[in-house]
Parts: structure tokens; C-alpha cells; sequence
């Protein structure tokens, strides 16, 4: 008896629906495979390949795309649409069991993934390589640790995605570490890393138009973030402590854009630096912290940054520093809190055009907009509390 058309495309239906597999990678013996490549092989577009708990070290040696080289990683995605679930961050590890990057020639990498389309990673460690994740697509990573690599992740997205909950940790060998370096090769936009840990390594985005950092902890860098060419950052609720340089760096390239808010920034140089033609933040309820050279840099013919409803916590050197020969542009520090209602004071702390005439850089301020706060009885609770 023939099949009536309902009845066909209930067929359809249904082995569309089914043609996913699930592929399991345990070390024991008991799964599909033992060697997360065998897995990686024999897997479909959209399928889900779940790794158990162990250390996994055997790797291959490819050529990526545009490459004159070869390099060897540990797992080499060649299917779109695959998600990759290890048994936890703290239990299946993907990776040499001791650093082993060639500074210069990107070998090893941990993971590698570079057709353009999108890829799933969850719940495991990538380690000990040069680069943990070499990406070029759509980045969908969650409860990761990207552990003791040069580059945790390089990542060229062609559209947007996000990691979340994830940890960073890198060491320097040979060259400055690296957490994540977003928006190398083709830029993507409306990119989130939402709830991770950066430490010990900075982060570098290139020129994607949107990218969020969102409640986010950035410890013991050198710089916890250099923006570079015409990116739109955004920082919110997240803490930037113990940076030894900086805590965010507009350089390289031109007409950056960083909006902070609700954040605490804090470095041993420089926390906010804007070294590049047109480059400006927009600063707001947030607390600043320190800066031996200035708590706000101002060189090399930035746009216009403001700042608002902000503590302004002084460091050894000035809050503002505008470089010489600057062109005329205009910063606006107006309703904040220096620390001090003292007008003498908060004047010899910028360097602006009313000190050098070959300074065309103007810096605004009017503190609270003449009200008196007292450090001593404002907690910056309160002081957060006045701006909403």
C-alpha cells in the first residue's frame, strides 16, 4: 500500500529530526572511541561528541587554510555545527600534559576550528599549548578553563556568539599572555563574555563593532584590556584589579570606542588610556582607581571622553593627563567625586591646556556640580546612589 503525502512527510520529519548523533570519547574503553580525533572524524554537522574524564594527548599535524606551515593540534573540528561536551573544566583536559608552544609558528593548539561556522565547547580544559582555541566562526563556549596557554583563544568571528563562565590563566613564553584575542581576521558584532575570570593575561579585541564584557573579573595583568582599530566595547558590572599598566587601552588603529559602567578599574599606571586618533570612553557610575602616570590618559589626538557620576581615586600621578600638542578637543569630567571639594586641588591635578599653550586639549569639571560630599561619611554606595 502506498504511503499517503501526510505520511511521507511524517518520514521526513522524523529522520530530520533523528539524523543528529550522539559520539562518546571515553579513555576506558567503553565509549565510541578512545582518541578525541577518531570522534572528531567520524562526526556530522550538528552532531554532539561528549568526552569523558581524562588527559588527552594524541594530536595530529595539519596546514590550515592560507598557511605555508604545518602545525599539530590535539583536536581538529572539520564538521559545522558541532558541540563538543567534556566531563567537566576540572576533569577532561585537551592538550599536552606540559606546555610545549613554539613561540612565532601558532603549534600546538589544543583545539582548531576553522571553516566559518559555528561550534559548541563546554565543560573542559584546554591547556599547555600555544593557542588553547584557534576559531574562525561562530565561538559558543560556556564552564571552560583555558589554562597555562600563550593565546588562550584566538577567535575571528563572522558573526556574533559568546563565552561564558569560563576561567583564563596564562603564563609568558617568549611573548606578552594572551586570554583572548577577538577579531582577528574577519570582525564580527553583538559578541557577549558574560561571568569569566582573566587572569595573569589580557585581553585584545580588533576592530568588532559590539562586543560586552559583562560581569567580569580581570587580576593580575599587565593590561586587563587593549582595544585596537575601530572597535565598540562595552564593560559592565565587572572589577579590573591589580594591573601593573593598565586597566583599558585604546591604541593601534583609529576611532575606538569604550562605554564602562557600573565597573571598578584599577592600575598601577594608567587605568583609562586613550592613545589613538579618535579614540574616547564614556565612563559612567563606575570607581577609578590609581594611576602613577595619570588616572586618565589622553595622547596621540583622541575624541572627546566623558565621564560621569564616577569616584575619581588619585594615584601618585595627575587624573588627567592630556599629551602635548594635542588637538582642540574637549574632555567632560563634570559631576564627579576627586576625593576633595578643593578647587586648587583638583586643577593641579590635570594637565591640560590651562598649563602648556601647545596643549589645545580642554578638561571640564565641576565636581557634584558645587554640592560638598565628605569622603570621610560617603560610601561609594552612597555615591553610586546619587546619580541614578
Amino acid at each position: 500500500m502506498k504511503c499517503p503525502v501526510p505520511c511521507l512527510l511524517l518520514v521526513l520529519l522524523l529522520a530530520g529530526a533523528t539524523s543528529a548523533a550522539t559520539i562518546t570519547v571515553r579513555k576506558d574503553g567503553t565509549g565510541d572511541f578512545t582518541v578525541i580525533q577518531q570522534a572528531l572524524d567520524a562526526a556530522a554537522a550538528g552532531d554532539t561528541i561528549l568526552i569523558g574524564p581524562g588527559q588527552f594527548e594524541d594530536h595530529l599535524t595539519v596546514r590550515l587554510h592560507g598557511w605555508n606551515w604545518d602545525i599539530e593540534t590535539y583536536a581538529y573540528v572539520a564538521a559545522d555545527d558541532l558541540t563538543i561536551i567534556g566531563a567537566g573544566a576540572d576533569q577532561t583536559f585537551v592538550g599536552p600534559a606540559v606546555y610545549s608552544g613554539v613561540y612565532g609558528t601558532f603549534t600546538p593548539q589544543a583545539m582548531t576550528y576553522e571553516n566559518g561556522g559555528t561550534i559548541r565547547v563546554s565543560d573542559l580544559c584546554l591547556w599547555n599549548s600555544c593557542n588553547g582555541l584557534h576559531v574562525i566562526g561562530t565561538l559558543y563556549m560556556d564552564r571552560c578553563s583555558v589554562f597555562d596557554n600563550m593565546t588562550g583563544i584566538v577567535w575571528a568571528p563572522t558573526g556574533g556568539g559568546w563565552v561564558k563562565d569560563s576561567q583564563f590563566d596564562a603564563f609568558s613564553y617568549g611573548g606578552g599572555p594572551i586570554a583572548l584575542d577577538v577579531g582577528s581576521g574577519d570582525a564580527g558584532s553583538n559578541i557577549l563574555v558574560e561571568g569569566c575570570r582573566f587572569s595573569r593575561s589580557k585581553v585584545i579585541v580588533r576592530g568588532v563593532n559590539g562586543l560586552t564584557f559583562r560581569n567580569c573579573d580581570f587580576v593580575n595583568g599587565e593590561e586587563a584590556l587593549q582595544v585596537y582599530f575601530a572597535a565598540h566595547v562595552y564593560i559592565e558590572s565587572c572589577r579590573m584589579s591589580n594591573q601593573s599598566v593598565a586597566g583599558v587601552e585604546l591604541t593601534l588603529g583609529t576611532g575606538a570606542v569604550c562605554e564602562i559602567s557600573d565597573s571598578e578599574i584599577a592600575a598601577g599606571l594608567t587605568v583609562l588610556a586613550a592613545r589613538q586618533v579618535g579614540g574616547r570612553f564614556v565612563v559612567n557610575h563606575s570607581r577609578l582607581e590609581g594611576g602613577s602616570y595619570a588616572l586618565l590618559l589622553a595622547e596621540g589626538g583622541p575624541g572627546p571622553t566623558t565621564i560621569d557620576g564616577c569616584d575619581l581615586i588619585k594615584g601618585s600621578g595627575p587624573i588627567i593627563r592630556c599629551g602635548a600638542y594635542e588637538p582642540t578637543v574637549v574632555h567632560d569630567l563634570r559631576n564627579n567625586y576627586w576625593g576633595t571639594t578643593s578647587e586648587t586641588d583638583i586643577q593641579s591635578w590635570i594637565f591640560d591646556s590651562s598649563g602648556d599653550p601647545n596643549n589645545h586639549a580642554t578638561v571640564l569639571y565641576a565636581p557634584f556640580a558645587g554640592q560638598s560630599v565628605p569622603s570621610e561619611t560617603t560610601t561609594w554606595g552612597d555615591l553610586k546612589a546619587l546619580f541614578r
